[in-house]
């Protein structure tokens, strides 16, 4: 038989193959890596949101709190009257006359409350500190059913974050957690609101109706 030679070497057809499935096994890495990111960006969201809700419910303990530590020093003969100017969440002054500290030790109308720092804008201004008034006190007039205004003492807690305060107004008001911000205690007394989250970057406050008929 006689055979015949080109002098080059025979075609190899399975090295279009190979490339094929290099290529294919690429393209799978790929996608297998994108999917883990985007999970992974998931799971840190999931997290992030997650963590907002658990602030979210510590600070309205807190104003839970708050709200009976008020109303027991009420019952126990404070004037709802003095409120915004002589009860006080650090200790009063010496010569304060009729001064009440919301925390004092032996009186243990509430205890004062760590934040988590993951709830804060500044993590190293914490509300409540010992060494200074880290939450405000506003009286706020509403129409009541006589004539006149009745006067609402309202606690303001400021330094939150902006997710923490949005989860606190689904909870608090069941609004949805992509709603506006209402932008003062003010606009939130005028909707009615007796509790919530108000305020804009970077000072978001919690707010809560302690007392009415305020004088």
């Amino acid at each position: 038989m006689k055979m015949c030679s080109s002098g080059f070497a025979p075609r190899r057809r399975q090295g279009g193959f190979i490339q094929g499935a290099i290529l294919f096994a690429l393209v799978i890495i790929a996608v297998v890596v994108a999917a883990f990111s985007l999970a992974n960006r998931d799971s840190q969201s999931s997290a992030d949101s997650e963590q907002a809700r658990v602030n979210a419910s510590f600070v309205l303990t807190v104003g839970n709190n708050l709200q009976t530590g008020v109303s027991r020093a009420i019952a126990d003969g404070f004037q709802t009257a003095n409120l915004s100017t002589n009860m006080k969440f650090i200790q009063a002054d010496a010569d304060g006359v009729g001064d009440l500290n919301l925390f004092d030790d032996t009186l243990k109308y509430m205890i004062r409350p760590p934040f988590p720092l993951t709830a804060l804008e500044d993590p190293d201004a914490q509300p409540f500190a010992e060494d200074e008034t880290s939450a405000t006190w506003q009286v706020y007039p509403v129409i009541g059913v006589g004539v006149e205004a009745q006067n609402e003492a309202i606690i303001v807690i400021g330094n939150l974050k902006e997710d923490v305060c949005r989860r606190i107004n689904v909870t608090a008001n069941r609004a949805v957690v992509t709603d506006d911000i209402l932008g003062s205690v003010e606009i939130a007394a005028d909707a009615g609101l007796r509790e919530g989250c108000v305020g804009a970057t970077p000072d978001f406050s919690y707010f809560r109706v302690v007392a009415t008929d305020v004088s």
